[in-house]
């Protein structure tokens, strides 16, 4: 999937704005996505230590947060927030006049985990989507990006490879999902690197990939619908009749990514 338009239409019905109070009383907002189940990543310091004031979408307003799960590792920024997200309205209801668009109601997570993770990615494509707040914008509204993977690295603090992206990496986009041309999730950005005491804007904008998240699912045994069988299979968990059943009739995530060959 190469037409970055078509990619919005489709994805955007997934992503949500998070507002939070501050320890100190101000508002701040940042991004989540939808991948299955009602259940909803975001980084983690877009919420710890904050209160959670509204969760919204196109499709979905006020959002419940039933519970937060958060890595063992505080390096890890990431969170998985348990709502009751639905587009069930969306998919069976509305009807998209002019365009054809793919309606789907989660973000697929890629396959790559970290000791599979080459240069295969560096130069390819990807969008990001967030809530950066615009100056003189009546409303808050969903900014979307086509980037690039410029690099990926090793932080010297903090575990898993980061992907550097090619975009601006403003406020508000935290939380936010890069996803690959090729249509699954690559990443979670999750911060700026940059110098101490330098704008937030000429740092690098990196996001986390995916083994974390993968791993939050799989030690919390949370179930996220299609994605729970190919992680019950990464992670060596048996299948049940029901879930092989079902493996057969669905495309396994691990199938979304090209071979290294295939870039």
């Amino acid at each position: 999937m190469k037409n970055f338009n078509d990619m919005y239409n489709k994805y955007s019905v997934c992503i949500v704005r998070i507002t939070v109070k501050l320890p100190n009383g101000d508002l701040s907002s940042g991004t989540g996505f939808h991948i299955g189940k009602g259940y909803i990543v975001t980084a983690r310091h877009v919420i710890e230590d904050n209160e959670i004031e509204e969760v919204v979408g196109e499709y979905s307003n006020n959002l419940e947060v039933k519970k937060v799960v958060y890595p063992k590792d505080i390096q890890i920024d990431l969170a998985l927030l348990e709502t009751d997200f639905n587009l069930d309205y969306y998919i069976n209801k509305v009807e998209i006049v002019g365009k054809d668009v793919e309606k789907i109601d989660h973000i697929e997570i890629g396959g790559h985990l970290d000791d599979w993770i080459g240069e295969e990615f560096v130069l390819t494509n990807v969008i990001l989507m967030g809530f950066p707040p615009i100056p003189l914008s009546k409303t808050p509204i969903l900014v979307a990006v086509k980037a690039e993977v410029n690099a990926i690295i090793d932080k010297y603090i903090g575990p898993h490879p980061h992907f550097i992206i090619s975009s601006v990496p403003r406020g508000g986009f935290s939380g936010g999902p890069v996803i690959s041309e090729y249509g699954f999730l690559l990443g979670i950005l999750t911060e700026s690197l940059g110098e101490q005491d330098k704008p937030t804007e000429i740092g690098f904008a990196s996001a986390i990939s995916i083994e974390p998240l993968l791993s939050l699912i799989h030690e919390n045994n949370i179930d996220i619908g299609e994605g729970t069988l190919f992680i019950k299979e990464l992670y060596g968990e048996p299948l049940d009749k029901l879930e092989i059943e079902n493996k057969v009739n669905s495309e396994p995530f691990n199938e979304l990514a090209p071979s290294s060959g295939e870039w």
